[in-house]
């Protein structure tokens, strides 16, 4: 007997509704240990851009005291950095070539008598210097030549620009 089209949606309901209520709920565990699930995978990795990032190491020693705390911005779209050396701040275009490639610069600053211009000059020479980087969880590592040897500088990923 073959049933009309309008009828065979009820009669696969028909076949699968007793199937699925014949499961035994004295076959299930109850009691015994809970097992969770962990998730062993790495952190995600901060973007590049529209993250604020702020300096912790300059050229392998903690990061110095300053007026403010010295920090990058890579702008997504306008390929512009802006930030603050410590006092004064700083802007300037970017490029990033190809994935851990970042040249910074020229940069513009502003010229504010500080008390501690030259961790402000170290900090500014590190970022020209800059050709590679690397971000690991909330890390951001700048190198001059390859990422193996020591970072010129290392930031931390406070913010994301909205």
């Amino acid at each position: 007997m073959k049933l009309p089209s309008c009828f065979r949606p009820a009669a696969v309901l028909v076949l699968l509704v007793p199937a699925a209520c014949s499961y035994d709920l004295a076959e299930r565990p109850t009691g015994g240990p809970v097992v969770a699930a962990v998730d062993n995978t790495a952190p995600t990795a901060a973007p590049l851009r529209n993250v604020r990032w702020e300096l912790r190491e300059l050229a392998g020693q903690t990061a110095p005291d300053m007026e403010q705390t010295p920090y990058l911005l890579l702008q997504e779209g306008r390929t512009r950095v802006e930030g603050r050396a410590g006092c004064n701040k700083f802007s300037g275009p970017y490029t990033a070539p190809a994935v851990g490639q970042l040249r910074l610069g020229p940069l513009a600053t502003t010229r504010s008598a500080c008390p501690d211009l030259a961790a402000e000059g170290n900090f500014l020479q590190a970022l020209n210097q800059a050709q590679n980087y690397r971000i690991s969880g909330n890390i951001l590592s700048l190198y001059s030549d390859d990422t193996l040897g020591a970072p010129l500088a290392r930031f931390r990923a406070v913010t994301a620009k909205k």
